[in-house]
């Protein structure tokens, strides 16, 4: 009997801790996803924004100025929103593989119970 609690308690805890790693490679894929996309962004901001500088720098006229300022407002707004988009597919990604890894936990965590046999009443004689 002690034999067979050990031999379950073992098989629980390595399917736990499988499926802790699993959940761990998706998390890891997700940040770095979002970790890259953010880079990105931050590197498009800082390199448009110098751009910009020099564009808005280089001129004296007040109608030129407010041009670059439009195109650059415009063409920025645009880029935003495409990382918008990027970064809600990844979350969309991420919550889709979640999801899965729950359900296949909680199906491989179902364990089904052997019932107890039914107690035997003894008639009593009368």
């Amino acid at each position: 009997m002690q034999n067979e609690i050990i031999e379950k308690m073992t098989e629980a805890s390595k399917t736990s801790y499988s499926a802790m790693q699993e959940l761990g490679a998706i998390n890891t894929k997700i940040l770095k996803d979002l970790s890259e996309l953010q880079m990105s962004m931050a590197s498009y901001s800082i390199e448009s924004g110098v751009e910009f500088t020099k564009a808005i720098g280089s001129t004296t006229n007040y109608k030129d100025i407010i041009t670059a300022e439009a195109e650059y407002a415009n063409e920025y707004g645009s880029k935003m929103m495409e990382y918008g988009r990027k970064t809600a597919d990844v979350l969309t990604e991420s919550r889709d593989e979640v999801v899965g890894w729950f359900e296949k936990t909680m199906e491989t965590a179902s364990v089904t119970e052997k019932k107890p046999a039914p107690k035997r009443t003894s008639k009593k004689a009368a």
